[in-house]
């Protein structure tokens, strides 16, 4: 399968948790931007996000943070959404999003520790507070697999897990001085489907779209927001 195709793919599947991807209209995109503008005040974080909501082809509040490449897209007027400035200077910003099959938090912080690194701290916090949880190995993705083994992206690492009737898992990629990360809760019951299109196919967006912020990746040719 050629990139372009499988990227495609990613893109679909990344959001399609949060989004019907009916084609919106140019006051739909309007009103999101205005939501997403809304939103970044909230936070005090206008400063460090791109507000892309109201360009051609979206489908939903999408923001994407300046230095890192963080990419944030949420289901318009959802209750639970929202950007957060860990720090005020903008090297640790998050975004707190909620679809209809899942809840998620994805990260971007300024750091230099590596991939095992950060993804052991990650791992630690979750247990913490899930101390009952239990490694989920379900079937995974022949397309993840493939984009993941190229070497065409940065590598990344996914640890799943089961908590009684809950689903938790982290994702971690290291990006060109950033961790980018995303933590990911939903019910037990569609451990697949996340799997598969939430911190599977969905989490290779977030990895696809900082890389190419930062020039790296089969995307890098591609403009990054707000060029």
């Amino acid at each position: 399968m050629k990139w372009m195709t499988m990227l495609a793919c990613a893109a679909a599947l990344a959001t399609a948790p949060a989004l019907a991807w009916a084609e919106s209209t140019p006051e739909q995109r309007a009103a999101a931007k205005a939501e997403g503008d809304a939103m970044l005040a909230k936070a005090g974080a206008a400063a460090f996000f791109d507000n892309i909501s109201d360009r051609e082809g979206e489908s939903g509040v999408t923001l994407q943070h300046k230095d890192s490449g963080l990419l944030c897209v949420f289901t318009p007027g959802r209750e639970g959404n929202e950007v957060i400035l860990f720090k005020p200077d903008g090297t640790d910003v998050g975004c707190r999003i909620v679809t209809f099959a899942d809840s998620r938090t994805v990260y971007a912080t300024k750091s230099d520790l590596t991939l095992d690194q950060a993804m052991g701290m990650a791992v630690t916090a979750l247990k913490v507070r899930h101390p009952k949880a239990k490694p989920y190995r379900g079937k995974a993705s022949q397309i993840v697999a493939m984009m993941q083994a190229s070497g065409k992206l940065p590598p990344s690492r996914t640890e799943r897990f089961i908590d009684g009737a809950s689903y938790e898992s982290v994702s971690v990629a290291a990006i060109a001085g950033w961790e980018i990360k995303m933590r990911m809760s939903g019910e037990a019951a569609n451990a697949q489907f996340l799997a598969n299109a939430g911190d599977g196919m969905g989490w290779l967006v977030y990895v696809v779209k900082a890389a190419q912020r930062h020039g790296l990746g089969p995307l890098a040719a591609a403009p990054a927001p707000g060029s």
